[in-house]
Order: C-alpha cells, then sequence, then structure tokens
C-alpha cells in the first residue's frame, strides 16, 4: 500500500468518524443547555417524562420482594416512597405500553467541586452497572459484555449489554452510561421478551442517542 494511498485512506476514516449525523426526529431536555436526541421506530413506542403506570407497579413488586427477603415489613407506603425516589432520577421514559419494554433516560450533574471523570472510570462506571444489576433480587444466570460505544456529543460511553433471569423470566437489558458537559448520564433498557421485535427496535434507538447542546 503507498504511502499517498494510506494518507488518503486514514484521511477518509477520520472524517466519517467525524461526521455529524442527520438532526435527530426526537429532541429531549434533560439539563440546561442540554438535550439527547433519539429515533423512534414505529408501533407501540412512547415518551413521556412520568414513569408508565406497569414500570410503577413492576418495581413495587420487586420492592417488597426484596423488603421481604431482607426480613424487613414491606409497608406499601414505604414501597411507594422508595419506588417515586428511584424513578424521580430519570427525566424521560421510552417504553412500549403493550410489551412492559422500556428505557429510562437520566442525566445527573456533578455535584459542587466534584471533578470530572476519566475515560476508564466511565467504562468501570459500566462494570459496576453490572455487578449491580447481578445483585438484584430475583436476578440468575447473569452473563454480559461492556464495550466502548460512540455517541455523538459525548465525552465518553460504554455500553453494557447483559442477559439474564429475572424471577425465571428471561430478560435482556441494554445500557449505554457516559459523561457530557458535567453531566453523567445512564440510558437504560430492559426487556423480558414478550414482542421480540422490541429489541432490534430499542437497538435502532439507542444507536441514533445524540448529545445536543443548545443555547438556551
Amino acid at each position: 500500500m503507498s504511502r499517498k494511498f494510506c494518507s488518503v485512506f486514514f484521511m477518509g476514516l477520520l472524517l466519517s468518524a467525524c461526521a455529524v449525523p442527520p438532526a435527530p426526529e426526537t429532541l429531549l431536555s434533560v439539563a440546561p443547555r442540554l438535550s439527547v436526541g433519539i429515533n423512534l421506530p414505529g408501533g407501540n413506542w412512547k415518551v413521556a417524562s412520568a414513569a408508565p403506570d406497569f414500570l410503577v407497579e413492576g418495581m413495587a413488586e420487586h420492592v417488597a420482594h426484596d423488603l421481604e427477603s431482607q426480613g424487613k415489613v414491606a409497608d406499601r407506603t414505604a414501597i411507594e416512597a422508595i419506588v417515586a425516589k428511584r424513578l424521580a432520577a430519570n427525566e424521560y421514559f421510552v417504553f412500549n405500553p403493550v410489551s412492559g419494554a422500556h428505557m429510562e433516560i437520566d442525566f445527573s450533574p456533578l455535584a459542587p467541586g466534584e471533578v470530572a471523570p476519566s475515560r476508564d472510570s466511565v467504562a468501570n462506571s459500566a462494570r459496576f452497572a453490572a455487578d449491580s444489576l447481578g445483585s438484584e433480587e430475583g436476578v440468575a444466570e447473569l452473563s454480559y459484555e461492556v464495550g466502548k460505544a460512540r455517541i455523538y456529543g459525548a465525552d465518553y460511553a460504554y455500553s453494557l449489554q447483559a442477559s439474564f433471569l429475572k424471577h425465571d423470566v428471561a430478560t435482556r437489558f441494554y445500557g449505554l452510561i457516559g459523561f457530557v458537559d458535567a453531566s453523567w448520564f445512564f440510558i437504560y433498557y430492559t426487556d423480558a421478551g414478550k414482542d421480540p421485535e422490541n429489541y432490534p427496535q430499542a437497538t435502532q434507538i439507542l444507536h441514533s442517542v445524540q448529545v445536543v447542546a443548545s443555547e438556551r
């Protein structure tokens, strides 16, 4: 391979890596001057800033199981408070109300004086998320893979793809963990396999994710 050809070849790779993707179809404001863009497939997919009822009810059931396994009283008021606190961290939910497949979008700004993470710290966070997933009540036979993710506009990002049994139900998980503009972000998708089309569609959504800075 000639030196001239090598230069042209690698310049082409560099330009393709830096190319600006098409503007996203859906833009969601997640922080001052910061939005996340996604493209939704057709069908039953919806976006909301409040958690859908099926997710609230499902999480309440899992919290109750978790408290009982610890020998604690599963008081309804306490359960609702735990569920509300967990779900409040998310700015948006992308979900299929028919199958119950859902995606949670959480952007968390750094605390005052907190230092921005390194690439390794973001990668370690993705691995920690996998460990946390494996320690959840009712989860068994976890297998997972962590790798770099390319998200336009993000400083760093890693993906976490996992499969496991949750209360004996075969479940798949796809998460994006990253950092941008003084904010961590966590985009978590969970699929209990009720509709075989959901996972490939959700993968398309995740692959379309962009982080978009705005003036306001």
